[in-house]
């Protein structure tokens, strides 16, 4: 089920509808908002397109930047367990030799 609610980017206002439970509408249109006045005030007069468009752009940028630090964690992990497993096997094996 999803919910509207209002939110303010750049002096504007926005009616979006959300899924319920999902992040808070009003977090990410300020954070939106933030990046945008940080690249208004740090580059020449740009309208309010361009300016949406450089904004979308650098978040474009974080999330990839967020998503390859995801895979090398998730690589990292994964490597880990992986030799987590093979030293429990291996001392399973010593336990059963140690028994037998």
């Amino acid at each position: 089920m999803s919910q509207s609610s209002k939110i303010k980017i750049f002096g504007k206002t926005y009616t979006v509808k959300t899924p319920s439970g999902d992040i808070d509408p009003q977090e990410l249109a300020e954070y939106v908002d933030n990046k945008m006045q940080e690249l208004s005030t740090g580059s020449a007069k740009l309208s309010t397109l361009d300016l949406g468009v450089l904004t979308a752009l650098n978040l474009a940028h974080e999330l990839a930047l967020v998503r390859q630090e995801l895979a090398t964690l998730k690589e990292d992990q994964e490597s880990r367990q992986e030799e987590i497993n093979q030293r429990v096997s291996s001392l399973v094996s010593q336990v059963k030799t140690g028994l037998a």
